[in-house]
């Protein structure tokens, strides 16, 4: 088994195959991310920190809930 790698964000060890690909996040780290910035770091694991630094696109907020005819 190959030496454990320290993810970039947390910095605790990751071992997995799956961590090394995405340049040594670890899961935990990996699930906490939008899947935009997921996209990009699979594409290119080394611009992982300009992904983050990258604001969170702006938002009016939740969506409005569908108002249904109460069923009299």
């Amino acid at each position: 088994m190959s030496a454990p790698v320290e993810c970039p964000m947390c910095h605790q060890p990751t071992r997995s195959a799956a961590a090394l690909k995405r340049g040594g996040i670890g899961g935990r780290c990996w699930r906490k991310l939008r899947p935009d910035q997921r996209a990009e770091i699979r594409t290119d694991p080394a611009r992982f920190r300009a992904v983050l630094a990258r604001p969170v696109p702006a938002t009016v907020g939740q969506l409005p809930l569908q108002e249904e005819e109460p069923s009299q």
